[in-house]
């Protein structure tokens, strides 16, 4: 099926023979990110009277990918939806090879960093995309950490039992086990990977890998570690030094810490051999079970317009989410917004300093839940950092063996 959808470039309707066409777009956006997402889409409806879009929100994303999965399942999946890529490798076969449909100079826009190849097809392109950043408080920090060591020095020395208890109530820092992007992002800058670049050998326990480890479980030492947002320990008025944590978390640590009185600031990601950090969010596809040639024309043409400059920077001034084409984050409108946003300009210049997504091996999800479970042995201290890093590549190595 490699190929399959190639066939459908040939069908009885031409391209751009439209009509009225309804398609769906199954989303994960809610409050303010809903909003912007059902401006666009009435914009776009407004451009093209042929095409109605039936968006329809899902809830979290863990429902949207337990109900995409029921949907390929009974072969009756939406036209278009967000998708995370551990979710793509799925259900490849079902999806649309995008390079038929979008207008190459739409593809060549994509910025390097997101541009994502499946077995030798592009099915998807980058929607709501963020990256890992550094929040800090400035009274606690006065100038954020650059290096590890200097995170380091910073967290452990910030950390107190204020109350002498015996536990921990100022934090260096913080840590949600529930987010294994953060060691990876560690891994990277140590120079390591899951699995080497062919995908037949497992070395996140090689030396860069156990390097990760150790760096992360000696900050674990001055860090809270809670499975909740680190937004809710500030609201709380848990004093944290600070963290790192996705750039689209940005307006809900903005408003913890405006509730606790406390300021907060954002600079990169400290760095190490190399300033890596790795990007979040969902893609676009098309699925092509059960969908015309017309539908998916539709879709390919809504997928364009989101892709459009002056839609990508609104999608970005209104969300917190960075562009994801050249032409939108170095166009004039960005450039002009970032200048007057500080934050968003560092998050901006994370993104062009290394930023590198996830692994798009079609076992990435199952990897994934093992990075989890290891990730939360590593910070709480339940076994030293090679042992757990050489368990862990054992599950994973089992993983790729099945």
């Amino acid at each position: 099926m490699r190929r399959f959808w190639a066939a459908l470039a040939v069908l009885a309707l031409g391209l751009g023979a439209f009509g009225q066409v309804t398609i769906s777009f199954w989303h994960a956006m809610s409050g303010a990110h809903g909003e912007a997402l059902s401006y666009l889409i009435q914009k776009f409806q407004a451009e093209n009277p042929g095409i109605v879009v039936d968006l329809v929100y899902q809830g979290a994303y863990s429902a949207l990918q337990q109900k995409l999965i029921a949907a390929v399942a009974a072969g009756n999946p939406p036209t278009l939806a967000q998708q995370y890529e551990n979710w793509t490798t799925q259900w490849l076969d079902a999806l649309v090879d995008l390079d038929l449909f979008l207008p190459e100079e739409v593809l060549k826009d994509i910025l390097p960093q997101f541009e994502e190849v499946f077995d030798g097809r592009v099915v998807t392109v980058p929607f709501n995309k963020s990256i890992l950043v550094f929040y800090y408080r400035p009274d606690l920090i006065p100038e954020p950490p650059k290096t590890w060591a200097e995170f380091e020095a910073i967290a452990c020395a910030l950390a107190q039992d204020t109350n002498g208890d015996g536990q921990l109530d100022q934090f260096g820092t913080a840590f949600r086990p529930p987010n294994p992007e953060i060691f990876l992002t560690f891994l990277v800058q140590a120079g390591g990977d899951i699995l080497s670049p062919d995908w037949k050998e497992v070395t996140i326990n090689n030396a860069a890998g156990l390097e990760a480890a150790e760096f992360a479980a000696r900050l674990a030492k001055c860090a809270l570690v809670q499975s909740g947002y680190i937004s809710e320990a500030i609201q709380k008025g848990i004093p944290i030094g600070g963290w790192i944590d996705t750039s689209a978390g940005y307006p809900y640590n903005m408003a913890a810490a405006k509730t606790a009185g406390v300021p907060l600031a954002v600079a990169p990601v400290p760095c190490y051999k190399n300033c890596a950090s790795m990007i979040q969010g969902t893609n676009l596809a098309i699925f092509g079970v059960n969908q015309t040639k017309a539908q998916i024309e539709a879709a390919a043409k809504l997928i364009a317009f989101l892709l459009r400059e002056d839609n990508i920077v609104y999608w970005a001034q209104k969300t917190g989410y960075l562009p994801v084409t050249k032409t939108a984050i170095f166009g004039k409108a960005w450039q002009e917004y970032i200048a007057q946003n500080p934050h968003q300009r560092v998050m901006t210049e994370q993104l062009l300093a290394g930023g590198f997504g996830q692994l798009l091996h079609p076992k990435y999800m199952d990897i994934r839940s093992k990075l989890i479970t290891y990730w939360e042995l590593l910070l709480k201290g339940q076994g030293t950092p090679k042992e757990l890093m050489d368990a862990l590549a054992e599950e994973i190595a089992a993983l790729l063996s099945e």
